[in-house]
């Protein structure tokens, strides 16, 4: 695998620091540029060309998910990985209907963090362990009422494609 061109859009300049010191000493790993808002990771996704965005949800201004949205139109092969504090249903399930390629919890390890990046730098989905028993259980429970059949058929192709 070449090296991975990684954008790091949060707003915290102290969490961009940290993943910089952490991500930077990984020879796979290069970090091509940061923003501070979702407007500026737009921008940078155009001037940087990164293989991953590493997208905060929160963020002021445009937030994380709107930016991923048009990240997406715009730039279909940059793969997004949302690393987040949030661990709501409704975040998860919009971010990834927006097109993330993963779903990495804020509360995880920098060793989890570098193995989601490499994962999802190979083409593969992640999604945090929480997020992925959460994602199970709720199609579990459609199954066991039968709505499950109907509903697939009503998913996305991305939403399929997650699942």
């Amino acid at each position: 695998m070449s090296n991975l061109k990684i954008l790091i859009a949060d707003d915290h300049a102290i969490v961009r620091e940290g993943l910089k010191a952490v991500l930077g000493g990984h020879s796979d790993i290069e970090i091509c540029g940061e923003a501070v808002d979702g407007e500026e990771a737009v921008r940078k996704a155009d001037q940087l060309k990164p293989d991953i965005i590493l997208m905060d949800i929160t963020m002021p201004g445009m937030n994380g998910l709107e930016a991923t949205r048009r990240i997406k139109q715009l730039y279909p092969e940059t793969k997004i990985l949302v690393l987040t504090m949030h661990e709501e249903d409704d975040y998860f399930y919009r971010i990834l209907e927006a097109g993330a390629s993963g779903y990495f919890v804020k509360g995880g390890s920098f060793t989890e963090l570098v193995n989601a990046l490499r994962s999802v730098g190979n083409g593969d989905v992640f999604i945090y362990p929480t997020m992925a028993k959460k994602l199970l259980s709720n199609y579990l429970e459609g199954v066991k009422s039968g709505q499950e059949a109907e509903g697939y058929k009503k998913l996305t192709e991305r939403e399929k494609e997650i699942l």
